[in-house]
């Protein structure tokens, strides 16, 4: 499966409805290499095995890929042949490769500030990311994370290709300084290793232009962040914690 329903709010300019909509499904993969864990991978459920064997290539290890099962597959090599392989280490995009998704879970705290965001206020913040990303106006090829206050007010934009090291590095910056970041603003799509990095920093809302997957959501409204999508013009799609969202 590639896709679920979920039950979002439509925000449209002062209109909000209840309604339907379909996102991604987002899942971690367990590379195992005769048994012992080796890597694990978010990816979209589907076509594990060529993506495997891809990496393999990619990596110069030379194993033949089988499907354990939905959430695992298995190399014919010796665990050793993956030490020090750059990629699979972080193939997890900001997930450490080698942490199972069960304990990351369980590292994560609840958000349990009251912080809120008018929907006016938060469909604004997309275009003052953009004026920002002095490098992507010069570019064109790279992801950005910015950190808002609640009024709106930016804090600190990052570039960088990777949309999770953006993220990183505005966090970076605000533990250096010593801010409690509460809103983080996305250029592209709403991952879980994105949402997962926004939990573990103590962000409330976490909006993005593009969609959030299933992994996302669900982490999203199991440890209080409003999740919002599709945050363009005056339209937003809120997936988890709308009352945060007002």
């Amino acid at each position: 499966m590639q896709s679920r329903e979920v039950a979002i709010e439509r925000v449209d300019k002062d209109a909000r409805t209840a309604d339907r909509d379909h996102v991604v499904v987002e899942a971690p993969l367990q590379i195992r290499a005769r048994g012992t864990p080796v890597a694990t991978i978010m990816r979209t459920p589907g076509h594990d095995l060529e993506l495997v064997r891809g990496l393999l290539h990619a990596e110069g290890i030379a194993g033949t890929p089988a499907q354990l099962d939905d959430d695992a597959v298995e190399v014919d090599v010796e665990a050793t042949a993956f030490a020090g392989r750059g990629l699979l280490a972080s193939a997890a995009c900001g997930v450490c490769g080698r942490v199972a998704i069960a304990d990351l879970e369980l590292r994560a705290k609840e958000v349990t500030a009251d912080t809120s965001i008018d929907h006016r206020v938060l469909a604004r913040l997309p275009d003052r990311l953009r004026a920002a990303q002095t490098v992507f106006r010069e570019t064109g090829g790279l992801h950005a994370a910015g950190l808002f206050t609640p009024a709106g007010e930016l804090i600190v934009v990052r570039e960088d290709v990777g949309r999770h090291n953006a993220v990183d590095k505005v966090i970076g910056h605000a533990l250096a300084a010593g801010i409690a970041p509460q809103v983080l603003v996305l250029s592209g799509r709403g991952g879980y290793e994105l949402v997962q990095k926004a939990v573990m920093a103590g962000v409330a809302i976490v909006a993005s232009v593009s969609a959030p997957s299933s992994l996302a959501i669900e982490l999203a409204e199991r440890f209080g962040v409003a999740l919002a999508g599709f945050v363009r013009g005056d339209r937003a799609n809120i997936y988890s914690h709308g009352w945060r969202i007002q």
